[in-house]
């Protein structure tokens, strides 16, 4: 028989954790991952915003759907003429805005009313505090032949130690003023590969240059440092609107009247769309409609205020790590079915809870590819485990099914017991002894093929009678049988067992004689009841299940003695375990080799005879 099984399936537990380790650090830099770790990590980010406070010196002036409408008798349909923005432009200067940050296009100039365009850039020239955007485009440069010299007029345009002075960039450039009024700054959306924007550029590097963002251009100015990585990960404001706004109709009225409005002092003022119609709507972790203008905002006050989300593909490591190793030395421990579930469920009650208080401190700590690689690694164990009790219930039916009946192998199974549990215990048993008289002269009269034939035909029905009382087959010792009751099931009433199954062996081979017409073939048996070492015995590429002791060597003696006496012989420990269930015959005191004192002997016979 093989050796214990379970260092073996530990080891494979211990494979099954690298490989889960491995499949957790795979699967830490998967954008699908990602996609699904971020189902909660939205859900944690809409939460903080939800408790941050706007920042109180920003304004946003919307060009909103009442506006749209409620100015088109005056000005006509939107895109309105430049000069309208002009003359609020002028009007938020005098009110001490400390700067105006436009995220509308000026990519084209108006066909009929070009005065108006020059209004604006007239504007533009008068005021140093006056941001337009634009954008970045992948192909090759159209409006653009030498980035070292266009640099020199947008500061938005910086080289690195990399750059390369014949470099290209196509960019969104305003069609109206000169370039060296334009103060501009990139606001080209950044979306993670499930097409949602939870992040906003520092700058974007091209050919060594680097174009730099339109709300790190604005904190730049304003003497704000910034961080050198890009780009940064929003820390939102959740509520709607999220930063204090005003209807661009409300203020345009102002405008006209010529009044005064003292809380855009020293304010940073912001004019973009939130209208539906405007098509200014970006997909975010706070709404799959959210205007992009607020994205300009949020990331401007982020990149001035130091604040931001972090997040990395390491963090589902760091945090699922703890997790598999919980659940490995749960599994290893071998705790029951629930315990396994309650530490599953305190495991994740804990990275849910490591995930908020993360996320009170910017962090985003992903929870659902740790969980999925912890489930990954619990069913593995499971069926290893599974592979493993297949393997004991088989090594169990090969082992015992040669000792015991086939019923009795299924109960062994059934109450949990196998061939690695049953190693080595001290039991008190009742072992039987049976040996053939008369084996010699059968062997003369027979040649030995015949002999072998009944010898097999003999056992069985012995063994058949054995199994029937549900007895365990030891071994057979040449022509001799021994058996025991009591282990490997416990009965409660082994020696009654063995006794009566002594019986129905003397009965058995009367009915085996006359079938086969045996004449002087007889048996003798012994039994005796003790203590003794129950377990797997034998070298480590064969072990069997056997008892060894004292109890089993008195057995031996008695059979010994039966020659002459009777076909059954018991000990005086096995009549006092079953007293009433047969009426036993005294048939004296006997010395037996390796004790000193004698033994008392009876023949048991049944009540009913």
């Amino acid at each position: 028989m093989s050796s214990p099984k379970k260092p073996v399936t530990t080891i494979k537990i211990g494979w099954a954790f690298a490989g889960c380790l491995l499949l957790l650090l795979a699967a830490s830099h998967l954008p699908l991952m990602h996609r699904l770790d971020f189902f909660w990590l939205d859900t944690l980010t809409h939460w903080r915003a939800m408790q941050r406070e706007p920042p109180s010196d920003i304004v946003l002036i919307d060009i909103d759907t009442y506006s749209i409408e409620a100015m088109a008798p005056e000005v006509g349909a939107w895109p309105w003429p430049r000069a309208t923005h002009a003359y609020l432009l002028e009007w938020l200067n005098e009110q001490g805005a400390k700067a105006i940050v436009f995220d509308i296009w000026f990519s084209e100039a108006s066909l009929y009313l070009k005065e108006m365009d020059s209004y604006f850039a007239e504007v533009l020239a008068n005021h140093d505090n006056i941001y337009m955007p634009t954008l970045l485009y992948s192909g090759e440069a159209h409006n653009v032949k030498n980035l070292a010299e266009r640099s020199r007029f947008h500061p938005f345009i910086e080289p690195t130690a990399r750059a390369d002075n014949n470099a290209k960039a196509d960019v969104l450039w305003p069609a109206l003023g000169q370039p060296e009024h334009w103060r501009l700054g990139l606001i080209n959306f950044l979306s993670e590969p499930d097409g949602i924007g939870r992040q906003y550029h520092v700058h974007i590097e091209k050919n060594g240059w680097r174009f730099f963002s339109l709300p790190a251009i604005v904190a730049r100015d304003f003497a704000y440092p910034l961080p050198e990585h890009s780009p940064i990960r929003l820390d939102w404001f959740g509520k709607r609107p999220p930063i204090q706004t005003l209807s661009y109709h409300d203020v345009f009225q102002q405008v006209k009247s010529g009044a005064a409005n003292s809380t855009l002092k020293d304010k940073f003022v912001f004019i973009g769309s939130t209208a539906t119609g405007n098509h200014d709507l970006k997909p975010t972790a706070l709404d799959s409609q959210y205007p992009a203008v607020y994205m300009l905002i949020t990331a401007f006050d982020n990149l001035r205020s130091g604040e931001q989300l972090h997040w990395s593909p390491w963090y589902a490591v760091w945090a699922g790590l703890p997790a598999l190793l919980l659940m490995w030395l749960v599994v290893v421990a071998e705790l029951s079915y629930w315990r396994v579930v309650a530490a599953a469920l305190v495991m994740t009650a804990a990275l849910v809870v490591a995930s908020f208080l993360g996320i009170h401190q910017a962090v985003l700590i992903p929870i659902i590819s740790p969980l999925l690689v912890v489930i990954v690694f619990l069913f593995a164990c499971a069926v290893l485990r599974y592979l493993q009790a297949r393997d004991e219930r088989k090594s169990t039916v090969e082992l015992f099914g040669r000792f015991l009946d086939k019923n009795v192998v299924q109960q062994l199974i059934d109450s949990g017991l196998t061939e690695t549990s049953q190693l080595a215990q001290e039991r008190v048993i009742t072992v039987l002894f049976s040996d053939i008289r008369g084996f010699t002269t059968l062997s003369e009269q027979h040649n030995a093929a015949t002999i072998m034939r009944l010898l097999n035909q003999y056992f069985t029905t012995q063994v058949d009678v054995i199994f029937k009382h549900q007895g365990t087959l030891d071994k057979f010792i040449g022509d001799a049988i021994m058996a025991f009751w009591g282990a490997p099931l416990d009965d409660a009433k082994h020696a009654e067992h063995a006794i009566q199954a002594a019986m129905d062996m003397s009965d058995a081979l009367d009915a085996f004689c006359r079938e086969q017409q045996l004449t002087g073939f007889d048996i003798g048996i012994g039994i005796h009841t003790g203590p003794a070492v129950i377990g797997m015995l034998g070298a480590q590429q064969r072990m069997d299940y056997t008892a060894i002791g004292d109890t089993v060597n008195l057995a031996s003696r008695l059979e010994g003695l039966t020659k002459g006496v009777a076909r059954i012989l018991v000990s005086e420990a096995t009549r006092a375990s079953c007293p009433e269930a047969f009426d036993f015959v005294p048939h004296g005191e006997y010395k037996v080799k390796g004790r000193s004192e004698a033994v008392r002997v009876f023949e048991p016979r049944s009540t009913h005879r």
